[in-house]
Parts: C-alpha cells; sequence; structure tokens
C-alpha cells in the first residue's frame, strides 16, 4: 500500500466530484484535511450542502468545509447542462439525502488554502476538480501559497483541442479561463493535469457501471441514486458510456501506478478568441519558452482502465480500499 496522502479537494460538487469525494474519503491512502467549495456544476449553495451530503454519506462528518467563490474572476455567464447534473448538482436528487447539518467555516476557502499550507508546508496534495477561482485567488493574495503544496493536481483543459462544452473547451477551464492560465502558468509545485480527452478515453462503461450500481451498501445505494440521470443523460445521446472525469484525476492523484503514459510541457489557457476561448495551448514546441517564465505540467495521457475499474467497484464498499 502507498503512503497516506494529507489531501484537500477543491470542488464544484456535481455528480462526479461525488465519486471522486467518495473514491477519497474510502482509501487508505488519503487523509483529507479540507474540502473547499467553488462554483461551477451548480450554484455555490447546492454545492457546498451537496458536499456535506457526500461527508454523510461515507461517515466522514468531522472534515471542514470551506466556502469559495460564486463566480469566476472575470464573470461570464455559462451555460449549465441540467441535463448532466441535474439542478441540484446531485441528479435531481440531492434532497433525498441528508446535510447533517454539518457546519461550514467562517473562513473563506482561499484564505483556509493559505492557512493550511502554512500550517503543514510540504504536506498537501490538492486535487482541484472544478473552476480554478479559488486557487488563483490564493495564489494572488500569497505567490508562496503554491510552493508550501506537496503537489497539485487538476481535472481540467484539454490536450487534442477537443471540448466538451463548446467545440474547443472543457467544461472547468471555460467556467474560469483566466484562472487556470495563472495557475497553471504560476504554480511553485508540481503540477499534474488529467485533461478531457483522457477522462473520455478511460471512462465508466455500462458494463462497469451496471456493476457498480448494484453494490448493496449506503455508499453504493447514494451512486446509484445520483448517476442515474447521468446514465440517462449517456444513452440519450448513444453513447456507451459514462463520463467520471473527476474520478479518474482522484485516481491519479492517489494511485500514481494507474498511469500507463504522460507527456510533459508548459502550457498556457486561451482566454479570448472568438471560438478558442478556454483552449489549453501546449508549448513544448516553443523554443525559448523559458523565457515565458510558465512552469512545467504532467498532462496524464493514459491509464490502466482495470486498475480504475476496480476502484470504482471498491469505493462502494463498506471496507476501505486497501491497495
Amino acid at each position: 500500500m502507498g503512503s497516506v496522502e494529507k489531501i484537500i479537494i477543491d470542488t464544484d460538487c456535481g455528480v462526479d466530484d461525488a465519486m471522486a469525494m467518495i473514491l477519497a474519503l474510502s482509501s487508505k491512502r488519503a487523509q483529507v484535511i479540507a474540502i473547499t467549495c467553488v462554483f461551477g456544476n451548480t450554484p455555490l449553495d447546492n454545492v457546498c450542502n451537496n458536499v456535506k451530503r457526500v461527508l454523510v454519506v461515507c461517515d466522514k462528518k468531522e472534515i471542514p468545509i470551506y466556502r469559495g467563490s460564486s463566480c469566476a474572476l472575470v464573470p461570464k455567464i455559462i451555460r449549465k447542462d441540467t441535463a448532466y447534473h441535474g439542478g441540484d448538482g446531485l441528479g435531481t436528487v440531492a434532497h433525498e439525502f441528508s446535510t447533517g447539518d454539518l457546519p461550514e467555516s467562517e473562513v473563506p476557502a482561499p484564505m483556509a488554502l493559505i492557512q493550511l499550507t502554512k500550517e503543514q508546508p510540504g504536506q498537501i496534495t490538492l486535487i482541484a476538480i472544478g473552476p480554478l477561482t479559488n486557487l488563483a485567488l490564493a495564489h494572488r493574495m500569497d505567490p508562496q501559497f503554491t510552493k508550501r503544496l506537496k503537489s497539485l493536481v487538476v481535472m481540467g483543459g484539454n490536450y487534442k483541442g477537443l471540448g466538451n462544452v463548446t467545440e474547443t473547451a472543457e467544461f472547468n477551464f471555460h467556467s474560469d479561463p483566466e484562472s487556470a492560465d495563472i495557475v497553471l502558468g504560476e504554480a511553485l509545485c508540481p503540477v499534474k493535469l488529467v485533461p478531457w480527452e483522457t477522462c473520455l478515453e478511460f471512462n465508466l462503461s455500462f458494463e462497469i457501471y451496471d456493476r457498480t450500481s448494484q453494490v448493496p451498501t449506503i455508499k453504493g445505494s447514494f451512486y446509484k441514486k445520483i448517476t442515474s440521470l447521468l446514465k440517462d443523460f449517456s444513452e440519450s445521446r448513444g453513447w456507451t458510456c459514462c463520463v467520471d472525469c473527476d474520478f479518474v484525476a482522484v485516481g491519479a492523484a492517489l494511485y500514481p501506478e494507474s498511469i500507463r503514459n504522460y507527456l510533459v510541457s508548459p502550457l498556457v489557457i486561451e482566454c479570448f478568441g472568438t471560438y478558442t476561448r478556454a483552449l489549453t495551448v501546449l508549448l513544448n514546441h516553443v523554443k525559448s519558452v523559458k523565457d515565458l517564465g510558465r512552469c512545467s505540467v504532467q498532462i496524464v495521457t493514459e491509464f490502466d482502465q482495470v486498475f480504475l475499474n476496480h476502484l470504482r467497484y471498491q469505493m462502494l464498499q463498506d471496507e476501505p480500499i486497501n491497495l
């Protein structure tokens, strides 16, 4: 079994975020020390309440919750596809699950990120599975913030130019491209990016979904309920799978042995562009890239599918994942 990682999850808690959180909260490799909330898949109030629901289901009520940004650095009207997450962020069934009256800290999420990394420098892996607004704000307030992280794992962006909300943009980066550009260009710690195309290729097949959705546990019942809309949406598009991007990112963070291939490159996020806003542009062919001051990013391109499927099943059991 790998060493135990101290984890902060920054999330816009929709369906796949909840799946990702279940993985982290069910793994013996992770000590989740905080959850920070950001707008994205659903409005911030829903995000915070959905986080509480996941913590209750996983019996991790002691983990502190920090409320973060409710909009992007440069606010734009972002199209929400409620067919995917539902209007409540949890497949329209959020009301069926208790928030446990769990408290939220009075400390704003960006300040919490700064404080926690000061208290535990070099010990925390931050997994960002929503828009990167909280991280960008923390970085602008304290430019040494990311230097105190052990590592940063981000779900977002693309590396082949394929989008899921526009022809060229992935949802998290499209929600706040300015923040993505700041964080992925200026981070002072090792950065791992799990892009949209990789998540699409190493997906949750209907065959595996049918198996996981039958696990007879509290977590299994919750999983089946919140993913039902996602399954229906995927079938309506003629797909043969569901895409659980944030789960894949947490898998990459906690189980690096699941990664089969990656490439390393500095990158920029297009913040303008009539057709290409939020496109991720790799700079590995630019000879003068060092002069641009952009950090190098490890971009995950391939996973061990069997390993991911095993995690998908094991995280719903009553016993913690012991890998």
